[in-house]
């Protein structure tokens, strides 16, 4: 009998629950049944605006699918509509949570109340919402960007190797925008919370790259960020950009590291702050490794260099301090790194390299005074040489006239 009341309970419900969505499907079925229900109401609206109107129940499949019209549009048993309802945000009534998390997000409203800047339907959809699982869902990754970018100017994604890797490759895996800037919760990065903001870049990229992530974080740049928030060290994104992050992997990237190292490391104040060298970019481009990549750079940048660039020799993100590493272990790491080249390569090998510091009477005396032993005697020598000839072309001249 429990059975059959529970049937019969269900059935009726279902019934209910058709009949009023064909009452809605009614006016909202298609662009003639809007239209003709704007004239009968007395009501002119544009094409635009009577398409926008035009509804179908939730398809199978949809997490909303069975919830009928009017549970989330309770005000839409008034005919005509109430005022103003279609300025409410349906969703609130049931996913209060979510809504709640957008307030305290960039797409808050700024009341505090349901009008978001992103509204809902604008992310998942409004009647076909499907879970990020399915392949038609708007959160499904390669419709992600979609999604965000007709907001976000920020089309280089998509020229990234995460964009190009969920678009072309077919890489559900690769980081979208909700990977790094996060779902309801999105704020900006000058807000300590935020997945991007500086301090948390690591922590964000290190959800994919997670070996390399702490390898940077044990290193000069990452432990000066974790640990006292150093606005000066460079994060994932200064040195991989955002956005457009390339594949490193590429010689494009790989002849570009000198400049994108430089950025920090041609800062006068800002080096001056840690007693290092600004001449890294001069001293590098005035040797043999320098000179030959900047040559493929202005010439063949998408041509394998191989010649050795900057984090050849420092590292890729293990970069370490001789002030905490010591001069031994950071001659032995570097040495190491010759060998690979070099492979003959000694212990006195490296003592060829200057540290990219421009000799002086202080450091490096003696190839100082070579130096300034050579700008002395060579424009000397030419110089005693032309004055060598010319005297001699002018004594021979008024030994012609004589004659």
């Amino acid at each position: 009998m429990a059975f059959l009341l529970l049937v019969v309970h269900f059935s009726i419900t279902a019934a209910a629950r058709a009949a009023s969505d064909e009452g809605c499907l009614e006016c909202h079925g298609n662009l003639e049944a809007v239209q003709a229900a704007a004239e009968a109401l007395g009501i002119t609206i544009d094409d635009a605006r009577a398409a926008s109107l035009v509804t179908f129940p939730a398809p199978p499949g949809s997490v909303h699918e069975g919830v009928e019209c009017l549970t989330c549009h309770a005000a839409a048993v008034e005919i005509p509509h109430p005022q103003g309802m279609a300025k409410a945000n349906p969703c609130a009534s049931c996913h209060e949570d979510a809504v709640a998390a957008v307030n305290r997000s960039v797409h808050r409203d700024p009341l505090g109340a349901t009008s978001l800047r992103a509204p809902c339907w604008a992310c998942h959809g409004a009647h076909d919402v499907r879970p990020a699982t399915d392949p038609r869902s708007t959160l499904y990754p390669p419709n992600v960007a979609r999604r965000c970018l007709a907001c976000h100017e920020r089309q280089d994604y998509l020229q990234g190797v995460h964009g190009l890797g969920v678009q072309l490759a077919g890489l559900n895996v690769a980081a979208t925008c909700v990977s790094c800037h996060g779902g309801h919760d999105i704020i900006g990065p000058d807000e300590s919370g935020s997945r991007v903001a500086r301090r948390n870049v690591s922590f964000t990229c290190g959800k994919c790259h997670g070996r390399v992530a702490e390898t940077y974080r044990a290193s000069v740049h990452g432990a000066a960020l974790t640990r006292s928030d150093n606005p000066d060290v460079p994060t994932c994104v200064d040195c991989h950009e955002a956005h457009n992050t390339q594949d490193p992997f590429l010689p494009r990237f790989r002849l570009g590291t000198v400049e994108t190292c430089g950025k920090c490391h041609s800062n006068r104040a800002m080096m001056a702050k840690y007693g290092i060298s600004t001449a890294v970019f001069d001293t590098y481009v005035a040797d043999f490794h320098g000179t030959t990549a900047e040559l493929f750079r202005a010439t063949s940048p998408d041509q394998p260099l191989n010649k050795a660039v900057c984090y050849d020799c420092h590292g890729y993100h293990d970069i370490g301090s001789i002030r905490t590493l010591g001069t031994k272990q950071v001659s032995e790491r570097l040495l190491l790194r010759c060998q690979a080249c070099h492979p003959g390569a000694k212990a006195n090998f490296i003592s060829a390299w200057t540290g990219h510091y421009v000799p002086s009477p202080s450091r490096y005396p003696l190839i100082y005074y070579v130096k300034l032993f050579y700008a002395f005697i060579i424009p000397a020598t030419v110089g005693f040489f032309l004055l060598y000839i010319a005297v001699d072309v002018i004594a021979r001249r008024r030994q012609r006239r004589v004659e």
